[in-house]
């Protein structure tokens, strides 16, 4: 049905970043799989919608483009389910409490959560479109928690900028990577919800609370978006150096002898780190066969690392969905499983969120 269709995937991919809404994204994803020569029960099948609905989809793509397909589902003439003090208790409720308050084994809002707390303390019964129009009323939207760091350097952010971009074109056995390390553990600390918008949730940045934790380095090619990752239950220093040896020695069995590697300022990432990494090189026999430039992202700026992308679809697409009373052992399969079977982001989106990187700099 789209032989003769020119699907615009930049489109695409900027109404998905656009719109929060799962329901919307999931015919964003299905148009895109049908496009890319799925079939429709494949598309069925993987995203878990109906023959009838898809088909819907395609139609409103092919006659009246993507736009429309993405257009929120509006109920102009029909009663509000909710009352206003009823809506006012249900934003008490997302951003006060927790849906293990209701009998629910889940630390975070969803809307399906949502309609069945609704539907237990009121008696109503409400679609997930209409829950994300109330959300959109309440002023609500889903939102990473962030630390409290201190300003950043303009000036160094926009130094490193023009540094990657200088890096850009590289030869068939180069890499640049960026590497980041992010903790799980059975009691969340920085976790995304729902918040007012234009406001995220925040946590203290000196919290030392004792918790079970498994720690994740990882690193991902600039170019290609490729996953490094390797789960750890410790992540000092030698830590850090003994992932890195392992990482520049499989890269180096892909052919790869330049490498740049981009990680940000803390403690276990400098001195100490790299002289216990030059003491380890020569016993994986790479002395002398790999090349190793380090560069550190400007302090206190999260948001230049490509890797805490990739790190924040981690949590977005796995952590999130996890049960409560997950052991860390049934996340580290779920992380491993998932990861050894799909990509988080495709080359062209990898290069999408470097083009977002560099224009926060124009932003500031």
């Amino acid at each position: 049905m789209f032989r003769t269709y020119e699907l615009d995937l930049d489109l695409l991919q900027k109404l998905y970043y656009t719109h929060q809404q799962e329901y919307l994204r999931k015919r964003l994803r299905a148009i895109k799989a049908v496009y890319e020569g799925q079939s429709r029960y494949q598309v069925c099948r993987s995203l878990g919608c109906s023959y009838n609905a898809l088909t819907k989809w395609i139609d409103v793509v092919l006659l009246h483009g993507l736009a429309k397909l993405v257009a929120p589902i509006k109920h102009p003439n029909t009663p509000q389910r909710l009352s206003s003090e009823q809506k006012k208790e249900l934003k008490r409720m997302i951003l006060e409490k927790s849906p293990r308050d209701y009998g629910i084994v889940r630390n975070l809002w969803t809307a399906d959560i949502m309609i069945e707390v609704i539907q237990s303390r009121w008696n109503i019964s409400l679609k997930s479109s209409r829950i994300y129009e109330i959300l959109e009323e309440l002023g609500l939207s889903y939102q990473r928690a962030h630390r409290d760091y201190e300003p950043p350097d303009k000036d160094a952010q926009k130094a490193f900028v023009e540094q990657v971009k200088k890096l850009e074109h590289l030869g068939p056995k180069e890499i640049i990577l960026f590497f980041d390390e992010f903790s799980v553990s059975d009691r969340p600390s920085l976790f995304y919800g729902w918040a007012e918008v234009n406001t995220r949730p925040e946590v203290p940045s000196n919290e030392k609370r004792k918790r079970n934790r498994v720690n994740g380095f990882l690193s991902v090619d600039a170019i290609t978006g490729k996953e490094y990752l390797l789960l750890s239950p410790h992540a000092k220093t030698e830590d850090v150096a003994s992932y890195l040896g392992l990482l520049f020695d499989d890269l180096h069995s892909e052919g790869y002898e330049d490498i740049t590697i981009y990680l940000d300022n803390n403690s276990t990432h400098k001195k100490k780190m790299k002289s216990k990494l030059a003491r380890l090189l020569p016993l994986l026999g790479l002395e002398g066969k790999v090349n190793i430039e380090f560069s550190h992202i400007p302090a206190y700026s999260p948001d230049f690392n490509l890797a805490e992308y990739i790190i924040h679809q981690i949590r977005l697409q796995i952590l999130h969905h996890m049960p409560i009373d997950a052991t860390l052992d049934s996340i580290e399969v779920e992380l491993e499983t998932y990861l050894d079977k799909h990509q988080l982001q495709t080359p062209e989106q990898i290069k999408n969120t470097l083009e977002h990187i560099f224009n926060l700099t124009s932003q500031s």
